[in-house]
């Protein structure tokens, strides 16, 4: 067989085999609120649920990799736009208008629908205050009869504090100092919080979180979903699903 004619071939399958990796199927919750959250879930038939809260900046094809490749390696993960439910415009103040109570029905019904799984919760920017809200809002609502189900989040260049003047120190939402659980940290080392990144650590572990901290070399905050991105944040975008297995090895090595 001609070696042109095997390589064309093989880079063909590899398309069709990227192309049917993608697909994820669309899951609904109906919340008591009347609210209806959507994810895309990414199957696979791991023990872990990755649970990727998304929706500041619409669909992010980066993200939707990530999630496949997640899969791919056994981790089953579920996007979920947490603004589109609301109607919310993609602002950063838009992420607080989301209902706590609302954060913690879902955690809840996720739970339901997953008997026996172990969840990790995944989210960037802004968004990851919503991960302390929402497992916050969760264990005040449901934790004594699910203790154990939510094991931790990966944290992507998070923007926990508030808004900053010049100069000022980091004013941390209030939920970081409610929070109590397992905490992986991907901080990229060309950003303002690198700078801070022992004072949240800090913080968080003074209120009783365990966390990791990994400095994310040559790369910005939002390094793969900016206008003005450099051929380096290009090629870790495309290695982003890579990025977050190795943040959530902690839990894929320690059942």
């Amino acid at each position: 067989m001609p070696t042109r004619f095997v390589a064309v071939l093989l880079t063909t399958l590899l398309g069709l085999v990227q192309i049917a990796r993608a697909e994820p199927v669309e899951v609904a919750v109906k919340l008591a609120s009347g609210s209806e959250i959507v994810s895309q879930r990414y199957p696979a038939t791991g023990s872990l649920l990755a649970v990727w809260i998304t929706g500041q900046y619409g669909r992010v094809e980066e993200e939707h990799q990530a999630a496949a490749d997640l899969a791919a390696a056994g981790v089953e993960t579920w996007v979920t736009d947490i603004l589109s439910p609301y109607f919310l415009p993609l602002l950063p103040s838009s992420l607080n208008l989301v209902p706590d109570r609302d954060l913690g029905d879902w955690l809840e019904a996720l739970r339901l629908r997953n008997p026996g799984r172990r969840i990790l919760l995944i989210a960037g920017g802004r968004a990851a205050s919503l991960v302390l809200r929402g497992v916050h809002a969760w264990r005040a609502q449901y934790a004594a009869d699910a203790a154990g189900f939510v094991r931790g989040a990966v944290l992507l260049f998070p923007l926990l504090y508030q808004e900053l003047l010049p100069g000022q120190d980091p004013d941390y939402d209030p939920v970081v100092a409610e929070t109590r659980m397992d905490l992986v940290i991907l901080q990229p080392r060309s950003s303002a919080g690198y700078w801070w990144r022992d004072r949240l650590k800090q913080v968080l572990e003074s209120a009783g979180s365990r966390v990791r901290l990994d400095v994310l070399p040559g790369l910005r905050d939002g390094f793969y979903e900016r206008s003005d991105i450099n051929t380096r944040e290009v090629a870790a975008g495309t290695h982003l699903g890579q990025i977050l297995l190795d943040g959530l090895k902690p839990w894929i090595e320690k059942p």
